[in-house]
């Protein structure tokens, strides 16, 4: 089976509104249609944060009605852009901010809520780890574990945007690492740009921005000119994970 990754989509009130030398509205359509298009037989797309850019809810009236326009279920996190009481009126059974169950297989998803209210910078929360850490022990026969996040839980090598990685991060790691029979796959947003690292056990990925891209590597804030935007598929194949990174 296969699930899609979304990220970091800012869309405004105003659909022709533009940031960054882009139209994020019309880039979130392509990006669907694209989806749609390539991966029709997907039923299950993550969209991690940031869904809107100017807190309105008149933002969230625009996502969920092109969301709509497709069959797929989306799960949805809230990133530091967003509103959850807003988020919360665009939910129905197609619309969740549930986590994907694969109760039927050796797989877990979570997703984990790092937006603070008020704040660029993300936190995991100490409820939230100790759920997932009782899910681990629960569920014996699981052996591979797929985590949504907005902020990423690492450094991805651009001091200005690692300023705002998840705080508590380093509990979370450390559990993982103590479930040595389990691997571990972290795929987060807020970033604007493809990341990729492994320690151990659990591997790091991070995804470009369905509008602009960051600059990777940068000290500053800066933008990649030279990349264009995409999402992430996820691969689930005779107990292995694949993923890769589509631009359009």
């Amino acid at each position: 089976m296969e699930m899609i990754q979304i990220t970091d989509l800012h869309i405004t009130k105003d659909i022709e509104n533009i940031k960054n030398d882009c139209k994020p509205y019309q880039t979130l359509s392509n990006t669907l249609k694209h989806i749609e298009h390539h991966h029709s037989n997907v039923k299950d797309v993550v969209i991690t944060g940031d869904l809107s850019n100017d807190f309105t809810r008149e933002s969230y009236m625009i996502i969920r009605n092109l969301l709509k326009e497709y069959q797929s279920t989306f799960y949805i996190l809230p990133g530091n852009h967003d509103k959850l009481e807003h988020i919360n009126t665009i939910c129905d059974e197609q619309i969740t901010t549930n986590s994907i169950d694969l109760s039927m297989s050796k797989t877990l998803v979570y997703n984990f809520d790092t937006h603070v209210p008020g704040k660029t910078n993300g936190h995991l929360k100490k409820i939230q780890i100790n759920e997932l850490n009782k899910k681990l022990h629960i569920s014996k026969e699981v052996d591979k574990v797929i985590i949504f996040t907005h902020h990423p839980i690492i450094e991805i090598g651009s001091e200005w945007i690692d300023e705002h990685i998840s705080e508590n991060s380093e509990e979370l790691i450390q559990l993982m690492l103590s479930h040595t029979d389990k691997e571990f796959k972290i795929f987060s947003g807020h970033v604007h740009q493809e990341f990729n690292s492994i320690k151990n056990n659990i591997e790091f990925f991070t995804t470009p921005s369905t509008c602009y891209q960051f600059k990777n590597k940068s000290e500053n804030f800066a933008l990649e000119t030279n990349l264009s935007y995409g999402y992430r598929v996820i691969t689930l194949h005779d107990n292995s994970i694949r993923t890769k990174v589509l631009r359009i």
